[in-house]
């Protein structure tokens, strides 16, 4: 399947690593050089002999819990340390980005006989497992851990972030202890890339028994997932174990001695949350922080860190990019205050008009060029070519030709300058966003009165954040993201909706369902040559452009950095990706970091 796999390569501006590393005999909070100041030199991380090597870790967040079921964690950097606890069959690459095994002691193939097409039309996989692989417990990591991983993510009543590869397989089984085999429904362009998002391996010593209890005899999903395994007891196969969970604290995890790929080279990772993202920028130059993965800086504090560190030697900042921020569209009529006017085709693509897409990706990017969004996928996709600028040549900015589209679907700028239909009722758009988004929403709702709209954003309140059923009832316009690279294309799938029965975990908020889109997706996804996937993709973007269920706006911009002195990110950068990508987070390669003198 070479040139099949989605591969990630990060854009680096500036320094490589931006190395906060804080070195503590005993105390994971008692880091070298803790009182440093923002204004000179800062802390370098160094260690003596016979001290415990400890990283601080921050993230712009509170923790919840420890997995993808679990857990609705996903902003400010929630899922992208993930890989320092857990690890899943499939990682990437250090440089390339491509997928290759973490779990299992091979890479499937269509060449090696472990991707099988059938002549029914099904794809078969075989997933050798690595034979050393332990739990943190020490309880040997087999065959059954993967069949109650399946019959879990089978499950209509467990929330998931990622709900369409495990949709695609049909069955599983196990020859032997090491090997498990799936059967999906079709060929599967990323049946050999397997991440976290898409397949999080679950103990079945520790849950199994739990999981006939709660869900399968009582019928109470929530009993099972509010457990403790998911946040005080939990226990997985990464580099580092959980020792103490403190949401809104310092969550420790220390090294795992047996970790099958070799022991941690630090002791200790102290994971550090801040709702707050000045807070954690304070933590960040006094020294108290060390290093954090993607989305848990905005674009502004990095490019702030980078200045200062350019010109302390304080540490190194990366720039990679990011997901694609768009616009959604609401259309289910049944949410309170749903406005109705979006339903109208020429009205989204009016809208869209009257939106400068450089101007937003210029203001939210702090100087970083070239950020606007014209397609459904970033420009360093191998399958960019395909679908290059097609919304930009459909839509251009032009205020003129979008009031112009406003009153073909009877909308006229009355003498005070606002839309109003015939009936005198004004044009009533909401934008409602959260968090670091806040700047794109405003931004788009000031267009949009500029052109006549009556546009207000509506930032959420954190509390509301993490409330699916509050995030799916936007009754206007959403601005937000999906993913990295592919991703965004789960948000308009049908199966991706959000309901009562899927606890409102479902990614597609805005309720479109279109039975040509799904079925084009099918064909991307069943393309196992790069040349069939930018067919089909071209297809889905074509459709999407028609249609306009969503506006691609801004490339968001992530921040990742390390402090002088952690190795952290050194030489894995280019191989890695945003927690958007459903493998290969920045964190992968955790049981490598290192605090040098």
């Amino acid at each position: 399947m070479a040139g099949r796999s989605i591969r990630y390569v990060s854009l680096v501006v500036g320094a490589l690593v931006l190395g906060v590393a804080a070195c503590a005999p005993a105390s994971p909070s008692a880091s070298s050089g803790a009182a440093g100041s923002g204004n000179g030199p800062q802390p370098t991380a160094s260690v003596q002999a016979g001290q415990r090597k400890v990283l601080n870790l921050g993230l712009n967040t509170i923790l919840d819990g420890f997995s993808v079921a679990a857990s609705s964690t996903t902003q400010g950097g929630g899922l992208s340390y993930i890989e320092i606890h857990s690890q899943a069959l499939f990682t990437a690459d250090k440089t390339s980005g491509r997928p290759i095994p973490r779990l299992l002691a091979e890479q499937p193939s269509i060449e090696n006989g472990g991707l099988k097409v059938t002549d029914d039309g099904k794809m078969i996989a075989t997933y050798k497992l690595r034979p050393d692989v332990q739990w943190a417990d020490g309880q040997p990591f087999t065959t059954d851990d993967l069949l109650f991983t399946f019959r879990f993510t089978q499950d209509p009543l467990m929330p998931f972030i990622d709900r369409a590869p495990t949709a695609l397989m049909e069955s599983a089984s196990a020859p032997d202890a090491s090997t498990f085999v799936i059967s999906y429904r079709q060929p599967y362009y990323l049946a050999d890339a397997l991440g976290l998002r898409a397949f999080w391996p679950l103990p079945a010593h520790l849950l199994q028994s739990a999981y006939e209890t709660d869900v399968v005899q009582n019928k109470d999903a929530k009993a099972f997932l509010q457990r403790p395994y998911w946040n005080t007891d939990y226990v997985h196969v990464g580099p580092f174990k959980l020792t103490q969970f403190s949401p809104g604290e310092d969550t420790i995890f220390d090294a795992v001695p047996n970790y099958f790929l070799g022991r941690p080279k630090v002791d200790r990772i102290v994971v550090k949350q801040y709702p707050d993202v000045s807070a954690e920028l304070a933590a960040i130059l006094s020294g108290a922080v060390d290093l954090g993965p993607d989305n848990a800086l905005q674009v502004e504090q990095g490019v702030d860190l980078k200045q200062q560190w350019d010109q302390n030697g304080g540490g190194h900042v990366y720039f990679a990019t990011g997901t694609t921020r768009f616009l959604s569209f609401q259309f289910d009529s049944t949410v309170p205050n749903y406005q109705p006017a979006i339903q109208d085709q020429r009205v989204r693509q009016a809208l869209y008009e009257g939106l400068d897409r450089d101007a937003i990706a210029d203001a939210v990017s702090a100087g970083i060029p070239d950020r606007a969004a014209n397609e459904l996928l970033p420009s360093d996709n191998p399958l960019y070519s395909y679908v290059k600028g097609a919304f930009k040549e459909q839509y251009p900015y032009d205020q003129n030709r979008a009031i112009a589209t406003f009153e073909s679907a009877g909308w006229r700028r009355a003498g005070s300058g606002m839309l109003a239909n015939a009936a005198g009722a004004p044009l009533s758009i909401e934008v409602r966003t959260q968090g670091d988004l806040a700047p794109g929403a405003t931004a788009a709702a000031d267009m949009w009165k500029r052109i006549g709209v009556d546009s207000q954003p509506y930032i959420a309140p954190a509390e509301l954040t993490r409330d699916a059923n509050f995030r799916q009832q936007f009754p206007g316009v959403e601005l937000t993201a999906r993913g990295s690279e592919d991703s965004i294309l789960t948000r308009l799938e049908c199966i991706e909706q959000p309901t009562p029965q899927n606890h409102f975990a479902g990614n597609n908020r805005g309720h479109w369902c279109n039975q040509d889109y799904e079925r084009l997706v099918t064909q991307y996804r069943t393309s196992l040559q790069e040349s069939g996937q930018g067919q089909a993709i071209k297809q889905i973007q074509d459709l999407v452009v028609e249609q306009l269920p969503l506006l691609p706006v801004y490339v968001a911009v992530d921040v990742l950095y390390a402090r002088k002195g952690v190795t952290a990110f050194q030489d894995d950068f280019a191989g890695g990706a945003d927690s958007g990508r459903i493998y290969g987070t920045f964190s992968r390669n955790a049981h490598e970091w290192d605090i040098v003198s």
